[in-house]
């Protein structure tokens, strides 16, 4: 059995930040396919603007979603760190190959 002693926390905010941008940025494609649709239906100078606002403030939202969710991985890891340090790792059995 191997023990995860700790965590690498560069590495756990890298990987919490990509994952959660690729996430969002996935789910606003979607959401960007009804907004098209949607306009296709209602097509006005308003109904355009309405909409590039709400393209720009979902990105900017995106990357601080993706921030905040990088941070509270990094402090999940630096908790585990602590724990584990003090009464000892998770164990895992690894499967020979």
């Amino acid at each position: 059995m191997k023990e995860i002693k700790s965590f690498n926390l560069k590495s756990l905010f890298k990987l919490g930040f990509f994952f959660y941008l690729v996430v969002m940025l996935v789910v606003g494609v979607i959401g960007f396919v009804f907004m098209v649709a949607g306009l296709a239906t209602n097509f006005s100078q308003s109904a355009m603007t309405g909409a590039l606002g709400a393209v720009v403030i979902y990105l900017v939202l995106t990357v601080v979603y993706s921030l905040l969710a990088a941070v509270v991985l990094a402090l999940y890891g630096f908790l585990y760190n602590k724990v584990a340090g003090k009464f000892g790792g998770i164990k895992v059995e690894m499967g020979g190959g």
